[in-house]
């Protein structure tokens, strides 16, 4: 029999070939179809994605002075207020010649108010909630006698109630030497902290939520995240992980830096396993309960585990013990109960 007379592994007869084109033919146009669809689907995601980082660009939002009649720019335009914000320029930056001039001084504050307004929005998507109170920036020329240093502020109130204390937010404060500020990483790290202040939280849950956002939100690329939290491990003297000893900025450079991956490891993978809006659900719980407002000082790293576990929806005492942090399973009468202790 001659070869040519069969096709498809010997299997289907040339006389057949009619019949099976006939059957192929409309499941070849939707294919196509469905090809050009998909492609479809994906350009306009890309454009999507392209206009979302265009709104989202750090120095585009900077570098474009906003025309917003609820902008107020004050006399000689030494401040300047947003819905948000004031901005007030330093002393010092008077003799700068790039903010000598008061239509200097007017169009970088509309530029800045633009952008920080803009962010402000965005951190109230992300983690759910805002600060009550205006956030006052203060611009400098050089900050604290230095030009890399920025920092965030936050004022409190305590009155009684009861046989409980209550500390509550009056004001925000942030400063920037202009270096600093410009740097859209360092702006995303600061305001963070502004937002997240209010709950007075630990120090290394409150970096690590920062270099988060600066991070993968803001698209920064320092400080880094660690491939395993398990290797990079630091104990102190007590065996105790060392972010629990991390209550200021001070020590060695070394160890500050491992403090910041690691923070930021751990808030990075919690948010991995529980999904985007997980922080969203932990600020939420606390704003509900309002026991923060009771503390004498930074909430333990115990108090953070219960609400980390209540929105997980699992107990994450034994991820934190897993890794040498010192803490304990609590309830929230646990919780009432200790502040009331501390309160005595």
């Amino acid at each position: 029999m001659p070869i040519h007379t069969y096709i498809l592994n010997n299997r289907v007869k040339m006389s057949a070939f009619p019949r099976l084109l006939t059957h192929l033919l409309p499941i070849f146009i939707i294919g196509c179809l469905c090809f050009s669809g998909c492609t479809a689907m994906k350009e306009a995601q890309q454009r999507r994605e392209a206009r979302i980082k265009k709104q989202r660009d750090e120095q585009y939002l900077l570098l474009t002075p906003a025309k917003d009649d609820s902008f107020q720019i004050g006399e000689g335009a030494q401040t300047a207020e947003s819905t948000h914000y004031t901005i007030t320029f330093a002393e010092d930056l008077k003799e700068d010649e790039n903010f000598d001039e008061i239509s200097e001084r007017s169009v970088y504050a509309e530029s800045a108010l633009a952008y920080m307004e803009s962010l402000y929005n965005e951190m109230n998507a992300v983690f759910g909630f805002q600060p009550e109170h205006k956030i006052h920036v203060t611009l400098h020329k050089i900050y604290r006698g230095t030009t890399n240093v920025a920092t965030t502020t936050t004022q409190y109130n305590y009155r009684s109630q009861g046989n409980t204390t209550l500390k509550t937010v009056t004001g925000i404060k942030m400063d920037f030497p202009i270096p600093m500020y410009e740097k859209p990483t360092t702006r995303v790290h600061e305001l963070t902290h502004a937002f997240t202040n209010i709950y007075f939280l630990p120090t290394w849950f409150n970096e690590g939520i920062a270099v988060l956002m600066e991070t993968e939100w803001a698209k920064g690329g320092l400080p880094p995240k660690f491939d395993n939290l398990e290797t990079h491990l630091k104990r102190n003297m007590d065996g105790i992980n060392d972010l629990e000893d991390w209550a200021s900025h001070g020590g060695s450079s070394r160890l500050t830096q491992w403090r910041y991956s690691y923070a930021y490891t751990i808030v990075s993978e919690l948010r991995k396993r529980y999904g985007p809006d997980y922080y969203i659900k932990v600020f939420r719980l606390m704003d509900a309960d309002q026991l923060h407002n009771k503390l004498p000082s930074k909430m333990s790293t115990s108090f953070l585990v219960y609400y980390l576990s209540q929105a997980a929806g699992v107990d994450l005492v034994p991820f934190f013990t897993k890794y040498a942090f010192k803490v304990q399973k609590l309830t929230k009468s646990d919780i009432l109960m200790n502040i009331n202790q501390m309160n005595r």
